[in-house]
């Protein structure tokens, strides 16, 4: 449902794009400030996000959601898909 306020036109509003290009490669942005990829293709890039997107769902609880992204970034690893993860300095400094 959508409201508006009186005498105000109505609004649609977008999500900005999660998957982006760089240098080529493939990469998504998470709400934790985690940039994870890279990936061959953005329709690997949206199906990887879904499923990180579906682990936080499952997996979170209070504020662990950043060992949850490091298991998943583990976890491609370990299936010879090396991701090279890029943290906001702020959110590395405070996993130290």
């Amino acid at each position: 449902m959508s409201e508006s306020r009186n005498n105000e036109e109505p609004h649609t509003w977008f999500r900005s794009e999660r998957v982006f290009l760089v240098d080529g490669r493939w990469f998504f942005h998470t709400r934790e400030g985690v940039d994870v990829g890279p990936y061959e293709s953005q329709f690997e890039a949206e199906i990887e996000a879904g499923m990180l997107k579906e682990l936080m769902r499952e997996k979170v609880s209070g504020d662990n959601s950043l060992a949850v992204i490091r298991e998943f970034v583990l976890d491609s690893y370990a299936m010879g898909r090396p991701l090279t993860p890029h943290f906001r300095e702020a959110l590395y400094q405070q996993s130290n």
